[in-house]
C-alpha cells in the first residue's frame, strides 16, 4: 500500500446527493491546511458508509502535490486492508467532507476531510486520480480508464433482472 495517495482534485464535482461544488486550487489547499488529526483524525473506510463501520487506518496529514492535487498519508492501516489495496480489490478512493455549515464539522466554517473510501466496483465521481494500490501508482493509472466492459455489465444486470422475475413468478 502507498504511504501517499491521490485523494481528490481541484474540479467542479457531483456529490452522492446529486448536487455539483466546484472547488478551485485555493480552497483545495485550504482543506489540506485545516487539517488536523489532533482535532479529527480522518479514517480509511471501504466505501463510504453509513453506520459505525470500522476504520481500517488512519489519515495522518493532508498535502498537496505539484499538480494541485490533495495527498493523503496514513497510518496505523490493517494488514489485511493493506493487503486488499495491493491486491487491488481497491483501486479507486472517493473522499468524504464536511461542509463548512455542517454542525459535525469538527472545524466550522471549512471544508474538513470525513473520511477516505476505498473503493471496489463502485466508480468514483472524482476522475484521475493515481490508483490506490502500489503496483499501478509508479505508472500513473488513471480511474477513468478503470471502467468495466459494457458488455459485462448489461448481460450481469440482465442476470440479475430474470433472477428476480423469476422470484417473482414463483411466488
Amino acid at each position: 500500500m502507498q504511504d501517499k495517495i491521490e485523494i481528490f482534485r481541484p474540479g467542479t464535482h457531483r456529490a452522492e446527493n446529486g448536487q455539483s461544488y466546484t472547488f478551485t486550487e485555493a480552497d483545495v489547499a485550504a482543506i489540506a491546511g485545516a487539517y488536523d488529526p489532533a482535532v479529527f483524525a480522518s479514517p480509511l473506510v471501504l466505501g463510504h458508509p453509513k453506520t459505525d463501520d470500522p476504520a481500517w487506518g488512519w489519515v495522518a496529514g493532508l498535502s498537496i502535490n505539484a499538480a494541485g492535487v490533495l495527498v493523503a498519508t496514513h497510518e496505523k492501516v490493517a494488514a489485511e486492508f493493506a493487503e486488499g489495496v495491493d491486491a487491488g480489490r481497491y483501486r479507486k478512493v472517493s473522499a468524504a467532507f464536511y461542509a463548512p455549515e455542517d454542525p459535525a464539522n469538527p472545524t466550522p466554517g471549512a471544508w474538513y476531510l470525513r473520511h477516505v473510501g476505498y473503493l471496489g466496483a463502485q466508480a468514483p465521481a472524482v476522475k484521475g486520480l493515481q490508483a490506490a494500490f502500489a503496483a499501478d501508482a509508479a505508472e500513473g493509472v488513471a480511474f477513468a480508464d478503470a471502467a468495466f466492459p459494457t458488455s459485462w455489465g448489461l448481460s450481469t444486470a440482465a442476470q440479475a433482472v430474470r433472477s428476480i422475475r423469476d422470484w417473482i413468478l414463483a411466488k
